[in-house]
């Protein structure tokens, strides 16, 4: 009997780029169906999968109660959630990224908040020498309500307040590395390394997704790029189906934008041997 395995995606997939499609044919290889199923579809039952795989679940974070309610359920059901819940749970908040910080790796610097205050941004442009900073959320994705503030312009400004007027979220200095530069992104799948892209905004832009004109390539990581993302992995408890680690230049050395550990998209296409390490990881943790 082949193995029975779930993509959580969503119900409208409208301006959204993935490349999940990849990895079917490797696992059917190794005797899985896959079949992708929204996360919010009513009444689904989880024991009909052996695997259930966090995929394009990209609009979790506008009802973050309601998707940990689901994920709460498939961990109860006889399939194996990827990644695990209690990874999930720790990762949907960005103040992991200070708990990192807290155990040695290199983070960006973070003010973070529970709500924003005129008074508060006042003191953070004192703080750092930064022409410019992003505010955004604790919890979200896909660079939704993200601001970039230039010092001495009120563009901006005004709207980010009232977002975040009864909102937590952060602050960090913008990394002008990321326009010319890039960021990178690197995979891993079961713990092995996979591949890395280096991911630019276009002209005029600060976010690099490709919903919002980002421009991604692929490229070959360097010894140092990839140790600093292994290392910062190695502080992450939990069997990891898959990661993708973020990682800009900052002040001449390699800091943590972001981990994720929920719903990455993993970039498939843009090496030959992902997909099958892909499917391969999830086959072994499956045996």
């Amino acid at each position: 009997m082949p193995k029975s395995c779930a993509f959580l995606s969503m119900q409208d997939m409208t301006g959204f780029v993935a490349y999940d499609h990849l990895a079917i044919e490797p696992l059917q290889q190794l005797g899985w169906q896959v079949q992708f199923t929204p996360w919010d579809r009513p009444e689904t039952d989880w024991n009909e999968f052996d695997a259930v795989v966090i995929r394009s679940t990209w609009d979790y974070q506008h009802r973050v109660g309601e998707f940990i309610q689901v994920l709460r359920q498939i961990e109860a059901s006889r399939a194996r959630l990827f990644n695990p819940l209690q990874v999930c749970l720790w990762n949907m908040n960005k103040v992991y990224l200070r708990e990192l910080s807290d155990k040695g790796c290199a983070v960006l610097p973070t003010v973070w908040f529970d709500r924003l205050a005129a008074e508060d941004l006042d003191g953070i442009w004192q703080r750092w020498d930064a022409e410019r900073l992003v505010v955004k959320p604790a919890v979200g994705a896909n660079a939704d309500h993200a601001y970039v503030l230039a010092r001495g312009s009120r563009a901006g400004t005004t709207e980010a307040m009232e977002t975040y007027r009864m909102r937590p979220g952060l602050v960090q200095p913008f990394v002008d590395a990321i326009e010319f530069e890039g960021e990178y992104s690197l995979f891993f799948f079961g713990g092995e390394y996979s591949h890395t892209i280096r991911k630019r905004p276009k002209p005029g832009d600060f976010r690099v997704q490709e919903e919002h004109g980002g421009i991604i390539e692929s490229c070959p990581a360097s010894g140092d790029l990839r140790h600093a993302a292994a290392a910062v992995l190695q502080h992450i408890d939990g069997p990891l189906l898959y990661a993708r680690v973020d990682l800009v230049r900052y002040l001449d050395r390699w800091c943590v934008m972001e981990i994720e550990l929920i719903e990455p998209s993993l970039y498939f296409s843009y090496a030959d041997s992902a997909p099958r390490a892909f499917a391969a990881a999830l086959d072994r943790f499956c045996r």
